[in-house]
């Protein structure tokens, strides 16, 4: 084995480590966004390997600066074409939803509190409350990503969580 044979191999093992690093720190905030949009386990888990996939190959031909936000855009971009697609097929989630899906969370109030905002809000103030509450980011970096002005994300944001906090008196 040459150098640049040996030197390739340990670049692909690094890689991966990587990959995988990423997959673990990440794939929760994925699926979430993935599910705040399309309401189907199944659908949801699709966008998260095909997200994974485009990652994978895009980290093959260059370095991205914020895989965070690279995942996430992608993420949202990858699960609106896909509801696009299936508008039509998309029904929703049943009373077991939350229990067969692992990516959500461990905490069985996580996913009661997920279940709620998903049945009491439309698709923007989903996306909206997820980015903010689950992922933890700011207004600002939401409203590049839903691209809408930060105004407009701030007023959502607060309508939405009026939204929920009537639903739970």
């Amino acid at each position: 084995m040459n150098y640049s044979s040996l030197q390739r191999l340990e670049n692909t093992n690094n890689y991966a480590d990587e990959f995988k690093q990423f997959f673990q720190d990440y794939k929760k905030h994925v699926f979430a966004i993935a599910l705040s949009i399309l309401r189907d386990t199944e659908l949801a888990e699709d966008v998260l390997q095909e997200v994974y996939i485009k990652l994978y190959q895009e980290m093959k031909h260059k370095k991205i600066p914020n895989v965070k936000a690279w995942l996430i855009t992608v993420s949202r971009n990858t699960a609106l074409d896909l509801y696009r697609k299936k508008k039509r097929e998309i029904t929703g989630f049943d009373g077991a939803f939350f229990e067969r899906s692992e990516w959500v969370s461990d905490d069985p109030v996580d996913k009661m509190v997920l279940s709620k905002y998903l049945e009491l809000l439309n698709q923007e103030e989903r996306q909206i409350i997820i980015l903010k509450d689950v992922i933890g980011m700011k207004h600002r970096e939401i409203a590049k990503i839903v691209e809408m002005p930060l105004g407009t994300v701030l007023w959502k944001y607060n309508a939405a969580m009026k939204k929920l906090q009537k639903s739970m008196l």
